[in-house]
């Protein structure tokens, strides 16, 4: 499973640099130090992100978006846009639609405990913003760039769990920017959850743009409400248990798979 050759990659998609694990870490990597960088900066406060038009734009909007401009142009530089954005083929049972389904379907719930009263013209542009940014950004990074860099070594199962661990990871240095040490364990459990969840929506869905679309709106559904005297649907928690049984459910079609690139 570990050690299967390579394919070739397709002609037509255009790949300036052939796709390896090295360039996929290196991408995230960067990603990293532009994201943190921008944090530092700014002298961010986990606390307040998303909860006001300042901390929206310095702490949510503007080091996610500073990411993604670097990623536009390292991915162009790759040629990788087909290949990251798009699988040779879909996998899982339709039935596992009904997890993204769902997670539409909360995260307008959440955006109905919003106070659009109080939400003024310069919140929504920057929520939208940060959506767009950490949509884009973190997905391309994990989903993204370092699947399709996993893929030159390994079959189906170890691409998702180590993109998944690395997209864990990402969460951890929130500790060091004011978030309690008491839930960052729990908050690891709940981030490698959802990440099983939008790699079997790339799996299933065959592409890279609904898991953008859904984690960017699933972010501002969770900062925008408070952001206004609101507050999240109670209801957002149970996305994790249905996904589980979902991504579950498309790990077992991907028993020694390989799609290579």
């Amino acid at each position: 499973m570990f050690n299967q050759e390579v394919s070739n990659p397709r002609k037509s998609d255009n790949l300036r640099v052939k796709p390896s694990i090295l360039i996929g870490i290196a991408l995230y990597i960067g990603y990293l130090i532009i994201f943190f960088s921008t944090w530092i900066i700014n002298k961010v406060d986990y606390a307040t992100i998303g909860k006001t038009v300042e901390s929206t734009k310095l702490h949510y909007a503007l080091p996610t978006l500073f990411g993604s401009i670097f990623l536009v142009i390292a991915i162009t530089a790759l040629g990788w846009w087909k290949i990251t954005l798009f699988d040779k083929e879909k996998s899982g049972p339709k039935w596992v639609w009904i997890s993204p389904i769902l997670m539409f379907v909360f995260i307008l719930m959440s955006f109905g405990n919003t106070n659009w009263d109080k939400a003024t013209p310069e919140l929504l542009l920057w929520s939208a913003l940060g959506a767009l940014g950490v949509g884009f950004g973190e997905e391309m990074i994990t989903r993204g760039t370092l699947v399709v860099g996993l893929r030159s070594k390994f079959s189906e199962i170890p691409v998702w769990l180590i993109s998944t661990l690395f997209f864990t990871a990402l969460h951890i240095p929130n500790v060091f920017f004011g978030q309690p040490a008491s839930l960052l364990i729990s908050q690891l459990i709940l981030t490698f959850i959802m990440g099983s969840a939008l790699y079997s929506f790339r799996r299933v869905s065959g592409n890279l743009i609904i898991p953008i679309i859904l984690h960017g709106l699933w972010d501002s559904a969770i900062f925008l409400p408070p952001a206004t005297g609101g507050s999240p649907s109670l209801l957002m928690i149970l996305i994790y248990p249905v996904s589980i049984i979902c991504f579950i459910a498309v790990l077992l079609k991907h028993r020694g798979k390989r799609l290579g690139v």
